[in-house]
């Protein structure tokens, strides 16, 4: 989301001040070092436990700081919308008064400049920091899913912001895009992918027009972050996201499905298509907004293309970004790209066998969608998927009818799915031939591979896990100890059934996993 180049100038008053910042006796705290970021909008002063953030007095494309109004309103919207993700980190904003020379923060006469006041992150839970360091375990990926879910559920809405979910609002951002990389030689994006992926857009907007449509009327359009990517989210406890779009409503507004494909591509980018689809499965079942899986690949291009474009018009100056430019736009182009043909996946077995850990695992080795029953009846029950439901074996949300339910609506989502071109895992029980049979018909109708991985464990193992995990509250399922004798009665073994992998969960995950792989593969 860059721009045109900078068509005015800093004059030498506004370089006097931020030479005057790099002082560290002009902070009203203690500061040994100041440390000077400078991006093509902004200078970043790193001070001690602050950070100062003073916008340039630039005009582009997509903003106008030229007077200290517009930086002082930018200014005060930049804290308001970061702290709808990072509450305790945007403090306010300081007006620097005094002399250019002898700037001071605060306090009688006329204001020279404003600036945004922040708490310093850690460096060094950056998430792209971390995955880098090989330090993001999988389970980050459900906090910052959790997260932005719920920021998306509270976030404004409205027929101002559906706007910029249309197709109109869609196609004029590609067209920006390829009108601002119209000069980018072949060595930087090459013809046939900018063909290709000219081609791809005009034909997917075209052939999914009423996709769009039907994201705006079911409410996805939000007041999002809009920046969305992994230098930007901070892995602390809470997690805190910031840094977000606070100059430009079409940056900012738009489609969920389209900011949660930012950070998925950012993964991705990053090496980690394994995180990319935990952060995935996770969101989508905070969410239940399956619906956008038909979208993500066009919108992960679109993010890309973006990201490509950014970089591209920093290789003049800096030519070791050149590599990465070719990186960013050929991850777009693969995106536009034919998906690999889908299968479907179900796992079976009895509550506390492992299924659960199983799919996910199995989803980041293989890229694939996992849809949980135990997610799915969460919210047919009218229920969050952490709420718990401590209902007896067949009560409550455990009927038989609203087992039907739940099944019938997990395979519709499933079929979904897989008619968009993703592999999907269902995670659930399937306790009887006949549910077992229905899934393998969703297979048969579709024309996509089917296999069935089976958990299982010594029951005495099994109920120790339900054990551990009652009292974990990300734990999803309701499965408890005095209800595995009654679920186990009930279960009809699928031992002879065909497309069958039995996976036993007691030799631990990455092995179980290793062999189930190896067992798939082969059918």
């Amino acid at each position: 989301m860059w721009h045109q180049p900078e068509r005015s100038f800093h004059p030498p008053r506004t370089s006097t001040l931020v030479a005057a910042l790099a002082d560290p006796k002009v902070y009203p705290h203690p500061v040994e070092r100041v440390e000077l970021i400078e991006t093509h909008i902004s200078w970043v002063f790193l001070a001690g436990e602050r950070v100062y953030k003073i916008k340039k007095p630039v005009d582009l494309d997509f903003l106008d700081f030229t007077t200290l109004a517009r930086r002082r309103f930018y200014c005060h919207e930049e804290v308001r919308l970061n702290r709808r993700l990072a509450p305790d980190v945007y403090l306010g904003v300081v007006e620097l008064k005094g002399s250019r020379h002898r700037p001071r923060f605060g306090g009688p006469g006329r204001t020279l400049e404003v600036a945004v006041e922040m708490r310093r992150l850690p460096a060094e839970r950056m998430l792209d920091r971390l995955i880098r360091a090989n330090a993001a375990p999988p389970d980050l990926m459900d906090a910052i899913a959790a997260t932005l879910a719920g920021f998306h559920a509270a976030a404004a809405s409205g027929k101002e912001i559906d706007v910029f979910g249309g197709t109109g609002v869609v196609r004029k951002n590609w067209e920006e895009n390829f009108t601002q990389t119209a000069a980018l030689g072949p060595h930087l994006l090459p013809h046939d992918q900018r063909q290709a992926l000219r081609a791809y857009v005009d034909a997917f907007i075209e052939l999914e027009s009423h996709r769009f449509a039907e994201r705006v009327r079911s409410g996805r359009i939000r007041d999002c972050h809009g920046d969305l990517q992994a230098q930007h989210v901070c892995c602390t406890e809470p997690i805190r996201i910031f840094d977000c779009i606070e100059f430009n409503h079409r940056f900012r507004f738009g489609d969920t499905a389209s900011e949660i494909a930012f950070l998925a591509m950012d993964l991705e980018r990053l090496g980690r298509s394994d995180l990319t689809i935990r952060f995935l499965n996770s969101y989508l079942e905070e969410s239940g907004d399956y619906e956008a899986l038909p979208l993500l690949d066009f919108y992960r291009a679109y993010r890309a293309f973006v990201r490509g474009k950014v970089v591209s018009f920093q290789v003049a100056d800096h030519p070791e970004l050149a590599d990465q430019v070719r990186a960013l736009f050929s991850l777009a182009a693969r995106y536009a790209e034919p998906r690999a043909p889908a299968r479907l996946i179900v796992m079976t077995g009895v509550m506390g066998s492992g299924k659960s850990t199983a799919a996910r695992m199995i989803a980041a080795r293989i890229g694939a969608i996992v849809i949980r029953t135990d997610a799915v009846r969460k919210r047919l029950g009218g229920l969050s998927v952490h709420e718990r439901a401590l209902h007896g074996f067949g009560e409550g949300l455990y009927t038989p009818e609203m087992g039907r339910q739940t099944y019938a609506e997990t395979l519709r989502l499933a079929r979904e799915g897989l008619v968009a071109g993703w592999s999907v895992i269902v995670d659930g029980s399937f306790s009887t031939g006949a549910e077992r049979d229905e899934a393998r018909d969703v297979a048969d109708r579709l024309g996509v591979p089917f296999a069935l991985v089976w958990c299982d464990a010594p029951d005495s193992e099994i109920v120790a896990r339900l054990d551990r995990r009652h009292g974990d509250p990300s734990e999803v399922s309701d499965g408890r100890s005095e209800l595995f004798s009654a679920h186990r009665a009930r279960y009809e073994s699928p031992e002879k059934e065909p497309d069958l992998v039995r996976v036993n969960t007691t030799q631990g995950p990455d092995r179980a996993i290793d062999d189930a792989i190896r067992l798939l593969r082969g059918k």
